[in-house]
């Protein structure tokens, strides 16, 4: 069975993308068949931390011009990338059939795939929360600010009240050491947890680290460094061995590979 996991954020510039990458990458390199869905659509940028030149992208697959493994590129180490369009004002105002259309047209990859990583709009659009309520998983990504904390919690109150979700799972990115990082959610779940009945869960936390910013500058995703700094290494691979042991949610809507079962 394919499990879909949805990388989100309240806001922009918290390093959902970078994770969401580097996630994917991980999986790959332990032997998992992974897709990487880019659906950001109009600021796609997936492609540009992969090092990745895209002759098409979901907007040609959604005006008919190509078929859906027509855009999917092959990224090293055996990453199959679905790329958003970057630019394109259509995209960013997708209607819910054409988020269907998307959503349906993935399940023809259910045979090749173990995983569907899909980074999701940045914000509580009905982009974003239809994609992240399609998933088995949602993973969101904050880092200790106020602005960061307010902009997830209406987040995870569009998806509570619209999509009936009461489970997430939380990274808390950029922290000072671990003991910051759980003092950020700590805080941030008393927040939800007063007004929401939702269960949030801790699965990792990434340092505030040059290395990191300097991997996505370079267009190469952290995870792939030989000497990479082992804190980061660490912290990293309880994460993905947290997104690997998923549950599978329950909510309304359409869903990634329904056909599978398990909702």
């Amino acid at each position: 069975m394919v499990r879909s996991i949805a990388v989100a954020s309240g806001k922009g510039g918290v390093g959902k993308t970078s994770i969401a990458v580097n996630t994917a990458i991980k999986l790959t390199m332990e032997s998992k068949r992974v897709a990487l869905l880019d659906a950001d659509f109009g600021l796609a940028n997936a492609h540009i931390m992969l090092n990745e030149k895209v002759e098409a992208n979901i907007n040609d697959f959604l005006e008919g011009d190509y078929k859906l493994n027509e855009i999917i590129c092959d990224v090293p180490p055996g990453l199959k990338l679905i790329p958003g369009g970057s630019g394109v004002l259509e995209l960013m105002n997708l209607d819910s059939q054409k988020r269907w259309d998307v959503i349906r047209s993935v399940g023809s990859l259910q045979d090749e795939l173990d995983f569907l990583i899909v980074d999701t709009p940045a914000g509580a659009s009905d982009s974003s929360i239809e994609f992240a309520a399609a998933c088995d998983k949602i993973i969101i990504v904050l880092v200790g600010e106020p602005t960061s904390f307010m902009d997830a919690y209406a987040f995870i109150k569009a998806l509570y009240y619209e999509k009936q979700i009461d489970k997430v799972s939380i990274v808390v990115n950029m922290a000072k050491n671990h003991k910051s990082a759980l003092d950020s959610f700590g805080s941030f779940k008393k927040i939800v947890l007063s007004f929401l009945s939702v269960e949030i869960e801790f699965i990792g936390w990434l340092p505030n680290s040059t290395e990191i910013g300097n991997s996505i500058v370079a267009r190469k995703p952290f995870i792939m460094k030989k000497t990479l700094d082992p804190l980061i290494q660490k912290s990293f691979s309880e994460i993905s061995e947290n997104v690997s042991k998923s549950d599978v949610l329950r909510s309304n809507g359409i869903h990634f590979f329904e056909q599978n079962g398990g909702r």
